[in-house]
């Protein structure tokens, strides 16, 4: 899956590419391979151009599964999945997700729950934590 660096939206959420198959990595904190914080990627489930994209196979991601992000220099990282939850957008621990302390930490979120088309977004984010492989 592609990535992308993204910022925030005019309405103060992070910015997410409109393909459901670009993801975006919120720059403005740790990038994946840092020594420490919270390397933040982000993509749509589905988007209505792309249709399905990878993340929607993101709930269904075991604990202890490898995955790999390849940085801009093409350094290959390997994670370790340390736990898959779905929470309500309403009880999101946004400061948790994005800090920019503590130790090295991969987070990937995307959307899930019901799809509430008055407001156009689903309930609620999954969010995939893993660890770096080796530190």
């Amino acid at each position: 899956m592609a990535v992308v660096p993204v910022g925030v939206a005019p309405d103060g959420t992070m910015e997410l590419p409109a393909a459901a198959d670009v993801a975006g990595w919120y720059r403005y904190g740790p990038a994946p391979g840092q020594p420490s914080g919270n390397a933040v990627l982000a993509a749509h489930v589905d988007s209505a151009v792309t249709g399905l994209g990878p993340l929607v196979a993101l709930r269904d991601v075991r604990e202890a599964s490898r995955l790999t992000v390849t940085t801009a220099s093409g350094r290959d990282v390997v994670y370790s999945v340390t736990g898959v939850e779905q929470v309500p957008k309403t009880d999101a621990p946004l400061r948790s997700w994005f800090d920019r302390t503590g130790p090295a930490q991969l987070v990937v979120i995307t959307c899930g729950g019901a799809w509430d088309a008055e407001i156009g977004h689903y309930s609620d984010n999954v969010v995939l934590t893993a660890e770096p492989v080796g530190r």
